[in-house]
């Protein structure tokens, strides 16, 4: 089995660590430059405030004493994500830092039936150790262990940790609640393009042959579809390894053409990559 721990709201949880005075308010964290919103937290989220906001557009929100604007500390993020890393070593067979926020563990030798407590107590030791809250999703595979993640952070009746098994009921519905889009490496085009031959859900995609995927699209999504099978086909990568390259990839919720936002958006996420590879030579 596999697990993907992912970090909640990272860089506000890590001002919070230190700042408990914080906790329950809506709090957002600026770019380097403070020009604009680059985190935010849920209560935050729930005024509407969307990630690249710019700072201006606030200003009647702070004046009104009703939200908090912090600056970025990257320091403090990396030494953060260092310490969630160190807990995870303890109670897993292997850790693979994916970002600066994610990471994916190994459970080899425990058996099935402990998944569930042994997934609950990373759960805890994390936010009782670092103070960090966090998702958890373990599956046979990395791409079901994300879908798995993704359940235990948006619905509450998982408790923030969910445990999906291939071949069960509750996967079943569960992938068939998943929209294409949202299962790991599916881009827009590559929905558009799997929609004409009726595949619409996670679950569609499970279920089709994957030859005919390989041979109409590519031996990638090949890989996906084994992988929503439960037939794991991507490899973590070796910790000591050097990597060739480091990505973070990311896209806006909506189109857009403001210069700025995309302006900001580079700039984080390359500080973003930055971390994240600071993060993987100190492991």
């Amino acid at each position: 089995m596999i697990g993907l721990i992912d970090c909640n709201n990272f860089y506000v949880s890590c001002e919070r660590a230190f700042r408990p005075d914080l906790d329950g308010a809506p709090v957002g964290v600026r770019s380097n430059n403070d020009g604009c919103v680059i985190a935010r937290s849920n209560e935050l989220k729930a005024l509407g405030v969307e990630m690249g906001t710019p700072a201006f557009q606030m200003k009647q929100l702070l004046r009104q004493r009703r939200i908090e604007l912090l600056s970025s500390n990257y320091e403090l993020y990396g030494d953060m994500s260092s310490r969630v890393q160190q807990v995870l070593e303890e109670f897993s067979a292997g850790v693979e830092p994916y970002s600066i926020d994610e990471m994916f563990v190994r459970f080899d030798g425990f058996a099935p039936e402990q998944m569930h407590v042994h997934a609950q107590e990373l759960f805890t030791k994390v936010r009782r150790f670092t103070h960090i809250p966090v998702s958890v999703g373990t599956a046979p595979t990395r791409t079901l262990a994300k879908l798995a993640n993704r359940v235990a952070k948006k619905l509450p009746l998982y408790g923030g940790v969910c445990v999906m098994r291939p071949g069960t009921e509750e996967c079943e519905t569960l992938l068939k609640q998943v929209a294409l889009g949202d299962v790991w490496g599916v881009g827009r085009r590559l929905v558009e393009r799997l929609a004409l031959l009726g595949l619409h859900s996670a679950w569609d995609l499970g279920q089709a042959d994957p030859k005919q995927i390989r041979r109409r699209f590519s031996v990638t999504l090949e890989r996906t579809c084994l992988e929503l099978k439960g037939i794991p086909c991507i490899e973590m990568n070796d910790p000591g390894e050097a990597r060739q390259r480091i990505m973070t990839s990311r896209s806006f919720g909506r189109l857009t053409d403001n210069h700025q936002q995309i302006h900001q958006a580079i700039r984080q996420f390359a500080q973003r990559s930055v971390l994240t590879s600071c993060v993987r030579r100190t492991a």
